[in-house]
């Protein structure tokens, strides 16, 4: 006898299988053979979890969504100190599903609803990093501030060439001089 539990954990077989197909294939890549074979499964079962294939895709771009910036945005407000909330955003910049979201942004140019939806996930994110940065920074500041760390997060991930070593190093970088900046740098004891 099914149980509820089953179909989700399928389904959810599959939308992490869409996310690792896009990661290791690219936009090109990403077909519904491959998600199957990825997941483990026939198509008989895909159709079983998924009316089609578009809403295959909806449903994995709305997953990405939580996974990639709600889930991630919830545990970064929920760290009291704001200069350990900065680097628990640095963090999270650092420890996104880069090559996934690289084939997000190529699958955007070509899908009005995916462009749609990394629009949003864009501004979610530099709205989030903004509040968070309000208590360090001051409203306009951080809100300044936040755009430039979405500048040098999308420019990372359209990079032809990324290094995650000089991301960090950008975003170690930029952050200290925005602490330095505005006096809002926290010196060690």
């Amino acid at each position: 006898m099914e149980t509820s539990a089953e179909p989700d954990k399928l389904r959810s077989r599959f939308l992490d299988a869409g996310m690792t197909v896009l990661a290791r294939d690219g936009y090109s890549g990403f077909k519904q053979a491959a998600v199957c074979a990825e997941a483990g499964v026939t198509t008989g079962a895909f159709y079983h979890s998924f009316r089609n294939w578009k809403a295959f895709e909806s449903e994995l771009i709305g997953h990405w969504r939580v996974e990639a910036t709600d889930r991630l945005v919830e545990s970064a407000r929920n760290v009291a100190d704001p200069h350990e909330r900065i680097r628990a955003l640095i963090s999270i910049a650092l420890g996104l599903p880069h090559a996934t979201e690289r084939a997000i942004r190529t699958w955007a140019a070509n899908d009005p609803e995916v462009h749609a939806a990394l629009a949003d996930v864009e501004n979610a994110r530099r709205s989030a990093i903004a509040e968070m940065g309000v208590e360090l920074f001051g409203e306009a500041t951080a809100d300044r501030l936040a755009s430039t760390a979405m500048l040098l997060l999308t420019g990372f991930e359209n990079s032809t060439q990324p290094s995650l070593d000089d991301f960090k190093w950008a975003m170690d970088t930029f952050t200290a001089a925005a602490l330095t900046m505005t006096g809002a740098d926290q010196t060690s004891e």
